[in-house]
């Protein structure tokens, strides 16, 4: 029976997300003051964001932006205003338009085992949200080449061919469009959707060419200087959607999500790309007989999560944490939701190992400047229980950047409250789920489905988590990510030189928050 229904599923797929949403000017309004009222009653950063984070209040701006919806004349208009505001809404923590992909593992998680935090979505929306997910993704764009940014300036992060004319690697990025870069950065601001984003800050952190400008948009007008300084001016055409991870070969799945590499007799290397639930067991025999190999003979072990997006929290403690333990870790977090959360939905919480336990979860006085009426804060403590050892009695070092997110930051966090090992980069996301995993809500006219933050976790130092991240021990300049995990090109790289020649590990990372 079950595989005469995934056709048939499949089917209603096409068919149903084929069927563009006819909004009345009404149901647009409702959908942005229903993304405000959710953030009213259950978003854990929105205030933070305006009172700490110097971000615009979003309910001063809510007027705006429903007259903003009222007025779009397509549903790709509304799309934009809607992911404008809520930009500001999503600022901190979680916080996205649920794509593709992300909805069809929800949907099954809520046919499968009736998820809580999604028992109020019928399964059968989620197609409606699908059209939502495609339009968005259609509005980006993105070169045939990778694009690194240093500073103000832009350059290729591969080499490309066009015309016969090779454009190398490293070449700078001069002008687009006849426009120096930054002032082609201002007209995106000003004359595409970006122009709804409605907090300040960078909204093309490092990519430049990243917005599909129209129906007959085919590409830019690209003006590069060559690493021999000559100049040349390239057609480059757009290619449809966001970038894919797998361009960089960095995280090129072929060889699997976890890769270990020998730098020298002294020190190993282990690369994560995801905390992939499921994959535990596979990569903890992976690293276990990397580090057998070794038969213990070296000093430094190097696990680089740069741009480790996250996953599962299983992962990090039993893959990542317990191999290496000789007796019980055990630490504490605090984290705070609003009451009504815990009323008004339904939503999981934090998934653990089973052998690491919270062994108490506390109510605690709320931090000033909360309303005890309105917030309930957690004391949370954890431990740890080892598993069998690693061949590695060492120093252990961890890489991380902004890129280092959601369930990666669970470990990182755990490292940063304990000193079981040596942080190094830059701050990392901030999204830690540290009590709660972020939940979804949905509009309910247009049926876009979004993902939010519903815990404020407080840092060591009585820091906001979600507008701070987790700060390394010792903290480094920006650094460009390695081309691939091979022991020539990763003893180029700066963070991993600094490593294995010495860190100041007296210092502390104080890295300000970057845009997202």
């Amino acid at each position: 029976m079950a595989k005469r229904t995934l056709p048939a599923i499949g089917f209603f797929l096409v068919m149903v997300s084929s069927c563009a949403p006819h909004l009345t000017a009404e149901q647009r309004r409702q959908d942005v003051a229903a993304l405000a009222h959710w953030a009213n009653d259950y978003h854990a950063c929105v205030e933070i964001n305006s009172k700490v984070g110097g971000l615009p209040d979003y309910e001063e701006l809510l007027p705006k932006y429903m007259d903003l919806a009222e007025q779009a004349e397509t549903n790709e208009e509304f799309l934009h205003v809607v992911w404008g505001y809520h930009k500001l809404i999503g600022a901190s923590g979680h916080g996205y338009l649920l794509p593709e992909s992300g909805l069809l593992g929800y949907m099954l998680d809520s046919l499968r085992h009736k998820a809580k935090g999604l028992s109020d979505i019928p399964w059968r929306r989620f197609w409606e949200a699908r059209y939502w997910a495609r339009l968005h993704k259609a509005s980006f764009a993105h070169p045939p080449f990778q694009i690194v940014c240093k500073g103000e300036d832009y350059f290729t992060g591969e080499e490309w061919s066009s015309w016969g004319k090779h454009i190398p690697e490293g070449s700078q990025i001069v002008a687009v469009n006849g426009k120096p870069c930054s002032q082609y950065r201002d007209y995106l601001k000003r004359e595409t959707f970006l122009r709804h984003i409605a907090c300040e800050g960078d909204p093309i952190p490092g990519r430049l060419l990243l917005i599909n400008e129209g129906p007959d948009f085919k590409g830019w007008e690209v003006s590069f200087r060559l690493p021999d300084g000559s100049e040349c001016t390239r057609f480059v055409p757009r290619r449809k959607g966001y970038r894919p991870r797998g361009k960089s070969r960095f995280v090129n799945w072929r060889k699997g999500n976890c890769e270990c590499v020998e730098l020298s007799d002294e020190v190993g290397y282990v690369r994560i790309k995801v905390m992939i639930g499921g994959r535990e067991k596979r990569d903890e025999k992976k690293i276990r007989r990397f580090l057998d190999k070794s038969q213990g003979r070296y000093e430094k072990l190097i696990i680089d999560l740069r741009h480790n997006g996250g996953g599962s929290p299983i992962y990090t403690y039993d893959v990542l944490l317990r191999p290496f333990l000789d007796e019980p870790l055990v630490y504490q977090q605090i984290s705070g939701v609003k009451r009504k959360v815990s009323t008004d939905l339904h939503i999981v919480r934090g998934s653990c190992s089973q052998y690491a336990w919270e062994t108490a979860v506390d109510e605690v006085p709320p931090f000033e400047g909360f309303d005890p009426n309105q917030w309930c804060f957690h004391q949370i403590s954890r431990e740890v229980k080892p598993s069998q050892r690693y061949a590695f009695e060492g120093d252990l070092y961890v890489l991380m950047d902004q890129g280092s997110g959601s369930a990666t930051e669970t470990y990182l966090d755990a490292i940063k409250r304990t000193g079981f090992a040596t942080l190094v980069g830059r701050r990392s996301a901030g999204g830690m789920c540290g009590y709660l995993i972020a939940p979804v809500m949905r509009l309910p006219a247009s049926g876009m489905i979004f993902r939010m933050e519903a815990d404020l976790d407080i840092n060591p130092d009585g820091s906001f988590h979600e507008l701070t991240g987790v700060q390394p021990d010792v903290e480094l300049p920006p650094c460009q990510l390695p081309d691939r995990a091979e022991k020539e090109i990763l003893l180029k790289d700066l963070w991993i030189g600094a490593v294995i020649n010495g860190l100041d590990t007296t210092a502390a990372g104080t890295s300000e928050r970057d845009g997202h």
